[in-house]
């Protein structure tokens, strides 16, 4: 009956319940697009520097992380493979060599990272052969060509088909040398890797070392950033605890993911600010239902209804009201969401320039995973009930004889 009587009322001055619901329908549509935007932002990054480094997880040999050199590697294991892809949240495996050596054309010498890579699952990820400027990419494991980072190669005054000789030390302290066809030249958002890196086929680049079969590591890609923490124990689980570690991205790249908390502080502050001009915007819209009603609530009151139950019918019509603008807000945010997952905004000129320079890709990206829509309307919700007693307390103070006469 009670629920009743508070939709009844809600429609009977529409203009109010409209302009009160619309101001939740922007509260919750404004909270769910900036965080969608700043999550987005925040898993676009983390995706382009783990694909092209560490990877969600990295598995390798216990003591790599250590003393990272080409003696701890490990036999590269078709059982290992089976393991980790047998987790519904593996998405892909990029078997990986990675060393450092000297490399030199005439009379330039630059200290370069190695990456003995498989370039189909490369390619893949990363897409990497979107990237190359100047050539080709690397088609076959077997390939004996490098493909070098365009900074590198102008360092070193390399051209594609021009030959880069590397040296180095190999498995088991062997001396490792050979000369290689420039390929092609690739463009990497990172400075410092297009600077200093060198993809080389995996094959050739056990065979260059004396590590026939062999890696430093495996990186794992995930369906979802946020399966982090609960797949690295699973993997732990499912492989041999006492060969392998499992290292997290946050582990092996603490300063970014401490850049990303000390920025996301500055977010929260931000969206903080927003819950409070919402809360204002909120409590005005109910000070207007109050100060437009005290006649009405004086006589209610005055025939004989209970002041408790008249608060909780004001307090029922509040939470309706809020619950009709969380609804549209979150219908909308979503659509708006999808929208720009599918084509999300390029950035274009100067503007792409100074973002590429960065190491950024110049695209931006929204989050649409399913927490945001629900914390965000928790908050807005539960700000709304908190509020929503306010009417319910002005009610219970109210004197019928001076709500009449008002």
């Amino acid at each position: 009956m009670l629920l009743k009587l508070a939709w009844l009322n809600i429609w009977r001055n529409k203009r109010r319940t409209i302009i009160t619901a619309t101001s939740v329908f922007f509260a919750v549509l404004l909270a769910i697009l900036f965080r969608s935007l700043t999550d987005g932002i925040y898993d676009n990054m983390i995706h382009n520097v783990v694909s092209y480094s560490s990877g969600y997880l990295q598995i390798h040999q216990k003591g790599y992380w250590e003393e990272q050199s080409i003696d701890n590697t490990f036999e590269e294991d078709g059982q290992l493979y089976q393991d980790l892809l047998n987790n519904p949240n593996v998405t892909q495996l990029m078997p990986r060599l990675q060393t450092f050596a000297l490399a030199s054309n005439t009379d330039k010498t630059k200290g370069v990272l190695i990456l003995g890579i498989d370039p189909a699952k490369e390619k893949a990820v990363n897409n990497l052969h979107e990237k190359i400027t100047e050539g080709q990419y690397i088609v076959t494991t077997t390939d004996h060509a490098v493909v070098l980072g365009e900074g590198l190669a102008s360092q070193l005054k390399l051209k594609v088909n021009d030959t880069v000789v590397l040296l180095g030390q190999g498995y088991h302290a062997s001396s490792a040398a050979a000369k290689f066809r420039v390929k092609g030249l690739i463009k990497l958002g990172a400075i410092e890797l297009n600077n200093s890196v060198v993809y080389m086929p995996l094959q050739q680049a056990q065979y260059m070392h004396g590590a026939t079969n062999r890696l430093t590591s495996v990186s794992v890609m995930l369906d979802k950033t946020t399966n982090l923490e609960r797949v690295k124990q699973s993997l732990k689980e499912s492989i041999d605890a006492n060969a392998y570690e499992v290292m997290t991205w946050k582990e092996m790249m603490r300063e970014m993911d401490q850049f990303i908390e000390a920025d996301s502080t500055g977010h929260y502050i931000i969206i903080g600010i927003l819950y409070f001009v919402i809360s204002f915007g909120l409590f005005g819209t109910l000070l207007m239902m109050i100060f437009e009603r005290q006649h009405e609530l004086g006589i209610l009151i005055a025939i004989g209804m209970k002041k408790h139950l008249l608060a909780f019918v004001l307090f029922l019509e509040s939470i309706m009201i809020t619950l009709l603008g969380c609804f549209t807000g979150v219908i909308a945010g979503f659509l708006v969401i999808k929208w720009f997952t599918a084509y999300p905004i390029h950035f274009t000129g100067e503007l792409k320039e100074v973002y590429e320079d960065y190491g950024i890709e110049s695209i931006i990206y929204f989050s649409s995973h399913e927490k945001i829509f629900i914390v965000q309307t928790l908050v807005v919700l539960l700000l709304s009930i908190l509020l929503a007693f306010y009417p319910g307390y002005k009610v219970m103070t109210l004197k019928p004889v001076e709500a009449i006469n008002s």
